[in-house]
């Protein structure tokens, strides 16, 4: 999958936060600069179309994990 500097950026801040669960308007902000005017479906999509590419199923996800109303986080690297 070919990204974007802009795509390239949630996965990279995810990763650099693997383990804690990064807020959606934290990536908003560090993101698309709040481009997106606080709109939490940008991250939404954005993670839906990442999720798609390697197949990561979103009722049991590999890489991405949801926290529910919150944002989403990357497994750190010592979980299973």
């Amino acid at each position: 999958m070919a990204l974007t500097a802009t795509e390239y950026e949630p996965p990279r801040v995810l990763s650099l936060n693997a383990g804690r669960v990064v807020p959606y308007a934290s990536l908003l902000r560090q993101v698309w600069d709040n481009r997106a005017s606080g709109d939490s479906d940008a991250v939404r999509t954005f993670v839906k179309k990442l999720r798609d590419e390697p197949g990561d199923n979103p009722a049991s996800p590999t890489y991405i994990f949801n926290q529910r109303g919150v944002g989403y986080r990357m497994a750190a690297p010592h979980d299973p």
